[in-house]
């Protein structure tokens, strides 16, 4: 641009050109990071796209309710006769209390308020293409195009370890205040803030059952805890809910758990029709994206090795799969319990591990992940099988932030 301006340009007029043409790149490049959000934030059953984005593009919208909410508010689905398929894109409910971020991701900065009635979408990314092309490579991927997908369908979790074995780097990871990741580590992501999992910021980890988190088509949903101090865990159906006591009621009642394997909130709308636990079966009918490959399933490579997937199905069974093939029940459909100890084998348990490793360019930095190991959980298996980001992508990160800041200088002299 400055050899441009400097040959065509008179000397007095360089500074002024110049400012001019580096702020409509600028204008053009906040733009087109509006269109990232098509099939998360805005399309099928989502909300209208931002002004130059363009009509919606095609995106599963089949097997359910698609009032999900709009750019500018959080619209909660109804299920007058359940069980109901939940949208496999968009609003499956709203959240009820606020959060504080606790690092910087992307668009979310640390200290920043995620706000009450915030989105809460179902588990599955809705692809990835050129428009985020930038968000991948500050993941620390150097070829992007690696991970391009435009079909989508794949949840948070598995989504994550793909890109991280394709990418050959660590997702989720965090590096001084930094999060790396598809969400941030509150469980959600974009600048009209939507949820996917986690839900961290929203509740405390102590006391005996976790609070309410937000409401999905009628019933609550509280944090991931049965009871905290006796370090138990709920066992849940295949919408992700159970009959049980909780804060507000003393008696049995129906209502959703966070889960740190998919579905995370919910995979389908209960109870069952005789006012029941819904069985993995009964989810699947729900849902004609389940099994519409013929039950082949698509193959994902993941640090961890090739995992077997149905894309666009949100009803996992108890052995962890979400395949319609030797389908194992979930354990809260053969018990009167409704909870287990976490740790114990008979769903999933998580641990965190700390790893430092070199750069490459004689800056160590300190990465805290969580690792997760699945039995007859609800997901698939992660590992912290990572590499480090290199310091060729470290160094084009360091000029992308130094040729932004000399953008917004001249912009603002």
């Amino acid at each position: 641009l400055q050899l441009f301006a400097r040959k065509c340009l008179p000397t007095s007029s360089f500074e002024p050109m110049a400012k001019k043409l580096l702020a409509l790149l600028l204008l053009k490049a906040v733009r087109a990071q509006d269109c990232s959000g098509e099939g998360t934030t805005w399309g099928p059953g989502i909300g209208p796209p931002p002004d130059g984005c363009g009509p919606p593009t095609g995106g599963p919208t089949d097997g359910g309710p698609t009032d999900g909410g709009t750019s500018s508010g959080c619209n909660n689905p109804s299920c007058s006769s359940p069980p109901c398929a939940a949208p496999l894109l968009g609003d499956v409910g709203c959240s009820t209390v606020a959060g504080t971020e606790s690092y910087n991701h992307e668009m979310v900065q640390k200290g920043d308020s995620i706000p009450t009635d915030a989105h809460i979408f179902g588990p599955f990314e809705a692809g990835f293409g050129e428009q985020q092309k930038g968000i991948i490579e500050s993941w620390g991927c150097s070829d992007a195009s690696v991970v391009y997908d435009s079909e989508g369908g794949k949840d948070l979790n598995i989504a994550e370890a793909s890109v991280a074995k394709a990418c050959s780097i660590q997702l989720p990871r965090i590096v001084g205040e930094t999060y790396y990741g598809i969400v941030g580590p509150c469980g959600g992501h974009t600048g009209d803030y939507h949820f996917h999992r986690g839900f961290g910021c929203l509740y405390q980890e102590s006391g005996s059952h976790s609070t309410k988190v937000g409401v999905v088509a009628g019933y609550n949903l509280y944090g991931k805890w049965e009871d905290y101090a006796n370090n138990q865990l709920p066992l849940l159906d295949a919408c992700g809910a159970h009959f049980g006591p909780t804060p507000e009621s003393s008696s049995n009642v129906y209502h959703y758990h966070v889960q740190d394997q998919a579905p995370f909130t919910v995979g389908c709308y209960g109870p069952s029709a005789s006012n029941g636990l819904v069985s993995v079966a009964e989810c699947r009918a729900l849902y004609p994206k389940c099994d519409n490959d013929g039950g082949a399933g698509t193959a994902i490579e993941t640090h961890a090795g090739t995992v077997t997937y149905d894309k666009f199905c949100p009803c996992w069974d108890g052995a962890g799969s979400n395949m319609g093939t030797n389908i194992v029940e979930l354990p809260a459909l053969s018990t009167s319990a409704i909870s287990y100890t976490a740790g114990s084998g008979s769903s999933s348990a998580s641990t965190t591990s700390t790893s430092t490793a070199a750069t490459g360019t004689g800056v160590s930095t300190t990465s805290t992940v969580a690792s997760t190991s699945t039995t007859a959980g609800q997901g698939p298996t992660t590992t912290t099988t990572w590499t480090a980001i290199s310091s060729a992508s470290t160094a084009r990160m360091s000029k992308l932030f130094s040729l932004t800041a000399a953008v917004f200088t001249l912009l603002v002299r």
